[in-house]
């Protein structure tokens, strides 16, 4: 056999086998397939070119080239980045007694099976029905994302033995561990998805985005359980938020409406403690961490929507501290009910509001104050629907729709009366986040 041949033959063998050997998916340095072949370096180059246009070899050039990251690269590209290589040097550096050999270069080169050959040539019969698994092992970048549907949160949301963290455009799932460190859920569901974010599809519905490395960390059970409700990436994208995040590492600079919505209510907390030495709400909300109904990760079902009303009405109405009003205004009225009898009945907190800002601020429009704490009380009355019948628990996208229109009007409301508290001679010594009323705010 020609000796070319069979160095081409050795270097296909040692990409591959050196692939599959690895439990992370990792690939070969370039150099050290002529080090561990004892070939010329610039000669095993040239081999590894012709192994490229076969389809055989696919390489990576990065700050880190370990992992398939985002995609395969053209060949034109890959071969005009090998021939370059040949003129990468190595030095020593020595740290004490320690000498290791660098490569001068800020992009190294790793070498990995195209996807198309590990398909036809690696046995994958270990991992099952893994499914992300399979594809990180037949050579799928890592750093790509996979889409699903919104619903395959809830098998973790409504299971108390999970962990789940929500951000604004992100999250985080794992199981809970007992007070001695020890997980309390059965090994098949003791899982850790280091992250899932926001996503659209192409009707611009909302959709969980996942990468393939995370997925690939799943239980086989959970993977197949993902797998059902994968959506074809073809069809959606990730939001840029999510991805300049996590990707790119840049820092976020817009919000969602909820945590725009309780940075409001925590402003106005801290104005009317310091202007009147009460607050106007009971206490200030944890934006670190809310319930998945108060997120854009909402599956648009009625008993979603219901919980996600009721929890924004306890935010709201329910919060409202009526000791706030003492003093100012009648706690209670004299309701007639019959034969010239009344009835001491308690205001509601609603009620008590729109008396206190009616007689607190001028404004243009007598009408302005009910206009105002409208949506407040539209979320009031939406909550005492199931209440009054029973609700089936349909799926409908139009309670995406709903909540993104209640969310807006609520965050319009809470933001006006904030600034109207602003304008109180007091209001100038509490400090707030300066950045309240100019801040990127995202709705979807």
């Amino acid at each position: 056999m020609d000796s070319s041949v069979s160095d081409l033959k050795n270097i296909e063998k040692l990409v591959f086998y050196f692939f599959c050997d690895s439990s992370d998916f990792n690939g070969i340095p370039l150099r050290q397939v002529s080090q561990d072949l004892n070939l010329d370096y610039e000669e095993s180059i040239d081999l590894i070119k012709e192994l490229v246009k076969s389809g055989i070899v696919s390489i990576q050039s990065s700050t880190n080239p370990h992992i398939i990251g985002f995609k395969h690269h053209p060949v034109q590209s890959q071969l005009e980045i090998l021939e370059d290589a040949k003129s990468i040097k190595v030095v020593k550096q020595s740290f004490g007694k320690l000498e290791i050999e660098m490569e001068q270069t800020e992009y190294p080169i790793c070498l990995y099976p195209t996807p198309e050959y590990t398909k036809e040539n690696r046995d994958v019969d270990k991992y099952g029905y893994a499914k992300y698994s399979v594809e990180l092992a037949q050579s799928e970048p890592q750093l790509s994302f996979r889409f699903f549907e919104t619903d395959i949160l809830e098998r973790y949301s409504n299971e108390p033995r999970f962990d789940f963290e929500f951000q604004d455009f992100s999250g985080q799932i794992s199981c809970k561990y007992d007070e001695e460190g020890n997980p309390i859920l059965r090994e098949e569901d003791q899982i850790f998805l280091k992250s899932f974010g926001l996503g659209f599809d192409s009707s611009g519905a909302r959709v969980v985005a996942a990468l393939l490395c995370d997925l690939g960390k799943l239980s086989s059970e959970h993977q197949v359980a993902w797998g059902a409700k994968e959506i074809p990436s073809t069809e959606c994208k990730v939001l840029d938020d999510y991805y300049n995040n996590l990707i790119l590492g840049q820092w976020i600079t817009s919000k969602s409406v909820f945590t725009a919505l309780i940075d409001e209510i925590n402003a106005i907390y801290k104005l009317t403690e310091s202007i009147f030495g009460v607050p106007l709400f009971h206490k200030e909300l944890d934006g670190e961490h809310r319930p998945k109904n108060f997120t854009f990760f909402f599956s648009p079902t009625s008993k979603n929507y219901y919980d996600f009303i009721n929890l924004l009405d306890k935010y709201l109405s329910e919060n409202i501290n009526k000791s706030f009003f003492e003093g100012s205004l009648e706690l209670e009225e004299l309701i007639p009910i019959r034969d010239n009898m009344v009835e001491r009945v308690q205001k509601g907190t609603l009620r008590l509001l729109e008396e206190w800002v009616s007689q607190s601020f001028r404004f243009p429009d007598d009408s302005f104050p009910k206009k105002m704490l409208k949506p407040l009380k539209d979320v009031r009355r939406e909550r005492q629907k199931p209440a009054h019948k029973v609700i089936e628990n349909d799926y409908d996208p139009k309670f995406i729709d709903k909540q993104k229109k209640i969310m807006e009007a609520c965050y319009i409301s809470i933001g006006s009366l904030r600034r109207n508290l602003q304008t109180h001679p007091k209001a100038k010594s509490v400090e707030l986040n300066t950045h309240l009323d100019d801040e990127k705010v995202k709705y979807f």
